[in-house]
C-alpha cells in the first residue's frame, strides 16, 4: 500500500495539502518550467538516473532521497524506495510505496514513477523482481519509469546472465546523471543563494530562492531554517507540520536526535543537528500545537 500523509485537521488554509503547507513561490523573474522531456532531453519512457549519493546503504549514508523534490517539481510524485531510507519522515509531500511491500502488487502501482534503489538493493535486498516487473510494465505500457540508482548499468543477474550486460543493453532506456542534470536545472531555473556543491536537493534551493526574494537569510541551511527570521510562506515551515501530525508520540528527550536523523536522508553534508534544534525550538515555542504553529508562522519575523 502507498504511504501518504493525512490532512492536518483544524487548520483552515487554501494551500494545505496532505499534511503539508504547500506555498506558492513568487518567481516573476524566473523562466517558466519546461516539460520533463525537455529537462531529461529524451522522449524515451524509461530512464536510468545515476545518483552517486546512493552508493552507500548503511546507517552512515546520507541524502539518498535528495532527488525526490526535483522529480516532484517535474510532476512525478509517486516514489518507490526502501524503508531504510526514509526514517519515517517526509521533507515534502509525495506518495511512497515501500519496495519491501510491493513486489507482489506491482500492477497496483501507478505511472509515472520514480524508483530509488542500488545494485546492492537489487542483488542483496530482493528488488530484482520488482525492477524487472516495473521495467516490463513501463515498456509495454509506454509509461514513464525513472530508476534512480548508483550505476549507469544496473544488472539483473538472474535474468541477464551474460557477463557485462545490464538492463541498458536489453531494454530501451535512456541513461542520465543526476549530478549534471540537477546542476543544469539549478543554473537555468532556480535563483538560489545556496551553492550546488552544498546540496542538490531542490527543496532547499527553492527555500533559499524564496528567502532571497524577501531579503531573508538564504545562504546556508542553518540560516534558512532560522524560524525567527523565515518568511511566513517559506517552504521551511512544511516539516514542522509533518512532525506535529505524525510524531507527537516521539516527543521525548532524544527528539532533537530523531529530527536530525530524519534530515540525513535528505541532506548531503553539514551538521543536521543544528537545523534539527532550530525546528525543535520552533515546535516548543508553539507547544507542538498546530494552531499555535500557524499563528507563530504568520507573525511578523521582527516580532517572533
Amino acid at each position: 500500500m502507498p504511504i501518504v500523509t493525512k490532512p492536518i485537521q483544524g487548520i483552515k488554509n487554501d494551500n494545505l495539502n496532505h499534511g503539508f503547507m504547500t506555498q506558492p513561490s513568487p518567481r516573476e523573474n524566473v523562466p517558466s518550467l519546461p516539460s520533463i522531456e525537455d529537462i531529461l532531453k529524451t522522449t524515451t519512457s524509461t530512464v536510468v538516473m545515476r545518483d552517486p549519493q546512493l552508493q552507500k546503504r548503511n546507517k552512515h549514508a546520507r541524502a539518498q532521497l535528495r532527488s525526490i523534490p526535483f522529480f516532484v517539481e517535474l510532476g512525478i510524485d509517486t516514489v518507490v524506495h526502501a524503508d531504510v531510507y526514509d526514517n519515517d519522515f517526509k521533507l515534502i509531500d509525495y506518495t511512497h510505496y515501500s519496495s519491501e511491500d510491493v513486489v507482489d502488487t506491482v500492477d497496483d502501482i501507478e505511472f509515472p514513477l520514480v524508483h530509488i534503489t542500488t545494485q546492492e538493493g537489487v542483488e542483496e535486498y530482493g528488488e530484482e523482481e520488482l525492477v524487472r516487473a516495473l521495467l516490463q510494465r513501463a515498456t509495454e505500457e509506454r509509461e514513464r519509469y525513472i530508476l534512480v540508482t548508483d550505476t549507469t548499468s544496473p544488472r539483473l543477474p538472474t535474468y541477464i546472465q551474460k557477463p557485462g550486460r545490464s538492463i541498458v543493453d536489453d531494454y530501451d532506456v535512456a541513461v542520465k546523471d543526476y549530478k549534471k542534470l540537477s546542476a543544469d536545472y539549478l543554473g537555468d531555473y532556480v535563483d538560489s543563494a545556496l551553492p550546488a556543491s552544498q546540496t542538490r536537493n531542490l527543496h532547499y534551493h527553492r527555500a533559499s530562492e524564496y528567502h532571497k526574494q524577501y531579503d531573508a537569510p538564504a545562504d546556508t541551511l542553518e540560516n534558512i531554517y532560522d524560524y525567527t527570521r523565515a518568511p511566513a510562506e517559506s517552504p521551511v515551515w512544511e516539516p514542522l507540520y509533518y512532525f506535529i501530525e505524525h510524531d507527537l508520540e516521539n516527543v521525548l528527550d532524544e527528539y532533537s536526535e530523531r529530527i536530525s536523523d530524519a534530515l540525513r536522508s535528505w541532506t548531503e553534508r553539514g551538521e543536521t543537528r543544528y537545523v534539527a534544534n532550530q525546528m525543535l525550538d520552533a515546535l516548543r515555542v508553539c507547544e507542538f500545537e498546530k494552531e499555535q504553529l500557524k499563528e507563530y508562522q504568520q507573525t511578523d519575523p521582527h516580532l517572533r
